[in-house]
């Protein structure tokens, strides 16, 4: 069966692109983007948490999701809200509600390196890796050798696609993840706001 008939039959297949955007940056739409190429993704939904739990409180939620908006997100790219809409607080359960509501689509779980190394930290992480594909997306510095040798990677060492085989990701059963190595943008949140409040 072709891939283009494939997607046809299973839906969209869609990356899931979480996090706090506080605030959104290129460094962010590269990744997404690096995500959308090599996993020839039909959508990505940004979806901005309403606040993450193992952070400490972040500004207004819809200052950070217009951060996004500010990008001007290339076709294909959007602002989801489904999250703060449903009210989950925690990854897994949000999307055990997507996988609920949109059963006919292929969702993608879109996570930086630096989040592989500290997801076991994220509650049910397991059944995380257990729900949907996840792709991992390599960022600079010692983030991607901590991804590479952390407990996540050697737990699902079994689960992983090599990086030429990422476009069939979409339409593996998980668990199943890949490593995708691209170009880096060295931008961070951090440092724009650092420099923010240096003004």
């Amino acid at each position: 069966m072709g891939r283009a008939r494939m997607k046809r039959k299973k839906g969209l297949s869609i990356g899931l692109f979480a996090g706090s955007f506080n605030p959104a940056h290129s460094g962010h739409l590269h990744l997404a983007s690096t995500a959308m190429r090599a996993l020839d993704l039909d959508r990505v939904w940004w979806m901005p948490t309403p606040q993450n739990p193992l952070k400490p409180a972040q500004p207004p939620y819809e200052q950070r999701a217009a951060t996004i908006a500010a990008l001007g997100l290339p076709p294909r790219m959007e602002v989801s809200h489904f999250e703060r809409d449903c009210g989950t607080r925690y990854t897994i359960d949000t999307l055990l509600a997507l996988r609920r509501r949109y059963c006919a689509h292929r969702f993608v779980l879109l996570i930086g390196a630096d989040n592989l190394a500290q997801i076991p930290r994220w509650r049910d992480w397991q059944a995380i890796f257990a729900t949907v594909p996840v792709a991992v997306i390599s960022r600079p510095g010692s983030a991607a050798l901590k991804a590479r040798l952390g407990r996540a990677a050697r737990h699902f060492s079994q689960s992983r696609l090599p990086e030429t085989a990422a476009a069939t990701l979409p339409f593996a059963s998980p668990p199943a993840w890949t490593f995708l190595t691209a170009p880096h943008n060295a931008e961070s949140s951090s440092r724009i706001r650092a420099a923010t409040s240096a003004l």
